[in-house]
């Protein structure tokens, strides 16, 4: 099983969107898909269950966390949703207890690494102690941002800050990857097109490109949120409205470029 954190400093950026819709191209190429919510908000893990497309876990991510016993029998379940619960909060408060909560989560994800071959971790935004505990498991980094000023700052933070990509894997996790950047939520303004040029000059060979080397960006949609609150993949919206099937269009290109290099790496390591 690899391991994808979706993370970026700042909140408001797609990021869970970018998780649920990323877990339904992963399953519809027959992968067995675990999600993992780490935010407290718990997102990711209602927007999965709300049409019964995945299955929740008796554990939750709390008890993965606090629990070196958590984890129950596995049954045979090809898309799963781990939970998160308001205890989530408290682990930023106990950063005293920061091994502990890494050996747990590491003893709990070894018991499910035979049953799923990719787990993708919604992470909260922010650089608490839940991020530094993904990151200390992952194998793999994934950052939408937003084209403005706030999000290209917090890029900085994101790879260098003190609990950064680049700090985590000089100090913790030596074999964490960065796969990229994704511009998320963008718009056609003069605005975001400015900011976009930033990036590119300052940031440019973090993005995650296309198989032309292009980088690749997802359009604000408003059919993505539809198909969030409904509960499905915006491909299956796709099929009876228009709008959907459009967004889909435009869409699909930077998930399934992202469902690439990670089924790359699931594959090479099978």
């Amino acid at each position: 099983m690899k391991t994808l954190a979706i993370w970026t400093q700042k909140g408001g950026v797609g990021k869970t969107a970018l998780t649920c819709q990323l877990a339904y191209v992963l399953r519809a190429r027959n992968y067995r898909v675990l999600v993992i919510d780490l935010d407290s908000q718990g997102n990711a893990g209602a927007a999965l269950l709300r049409a019964e497309k995945a299955v929740a876990l008796a554990m939750t991510t709390a008890s993965m966390l606090m629990n070196g016993n958590a984890v129950v029998d596995v049954p045979d379940i090809v898309f799963a949703v781990i939970r998160a619960t308001p205890e989530l909060i408290r682990i930023p408060e106990q950063p005293d207890e920061f091994s502990r909560f890494h050996e747990n989560f590491q003893t709990n994800l070894a018991h499910v690494t035979s049953a799923f071959d990719i787990c993708l971790i919604d992470c909260p935004p922010s650089d608490d102690l839940r991020v530094l505990l993904a990151l200390t498991v992952a194998d793999f980094v994934l950052s939408p941002i937003q084209l403005n000023q706030e999000a290209i700052e917090g890029i900085v933070k994101t790879l260098r800050g003190t609990r950064g990509v680049e700090r985590i894997r000089e100090k913790l996790n030596p074999s964490l990857q960065f796969l990229g950047i994704v511009p998320n939520m963008v718009e056609a303004t003069p605005l975001q097109k400015r900011n976009f040029v930033e990036v590119l000059e300052s940031f440019g060979r973090y993005l995650v490109l296309d198989k032309q080397g292009n980088p690749l960006r997802i359009l604000r949609r408003s059919s993505i949120a539809e198909a969030q609150e409904l509960g499905v993949a915006l491909l299956e919206l796709g099929r009876t409205k228009t709008a959907a099937r459009d967004a889909w269009a435009e869409l699909s290109p930077t998930l399934e470029r992202i469902a690439d290099l990670l089924m790359a790496e699931v594959d090479h390591g099978a």
